[in-house]
């Protein structure tokens, strides 16, 4: 899925990606790219909704190709937060690079998330 919002009166154009694979059963990977941010939340929201359902057990959402995270896009993780809470799947975070890391850090929500450098070492330690 793609959010390539056309330019108005000046604004920039915003691309964002979210890709979902299944690892194995039960096991999902959300694989987002580009910027997440107002024009491209609901989108995000799609994906991640999608992903954090039964009959999922585990959902990784790989952050690594994110460019920008707004503060829309840090909503869009504290819902899968409250998701996997609710439908008790545990949710993980991977691939966290700087223009997600300091939204999170700034913010302190990065110690309500499980965080790894690489899928296959949350595959591992879950």
């Amino acid at each position: 899925m793609t959010s390539q919002p056309e330019p108005r009166d000046g604004m920039i154009r915003t691309t964002f990606d979210a890709v979902t694979e299944e690892l194995e059963p039960g096991v999902l990977m959300v694989r987002m790219s580009g910027e997440i941010d107002i024009a491209s939340t609901e989108f995000a929201a799609e994906a991640i909704r999608a992903a954090v359902a039964p009959p999922s057990r585990l959902v990784l959402i790989d952050l690594s190709a994110v460019t920008f995270c707004s503060s829309a896009g840090l909503g869009n993780l504290v819902e899968a937060r409250n998701l996997a809470g609710q439908h008790d799947i545990t949710l993980a975070l991977v691939g966290v690079g700087r223009p997600v890391d300091r939204p999170l850090t700034v913010t302190g929500l990065g110690g309500q998330f499980r965080i790894y450098g690489t899928a296959t070492e949350a595959l591992a330690d879950l």
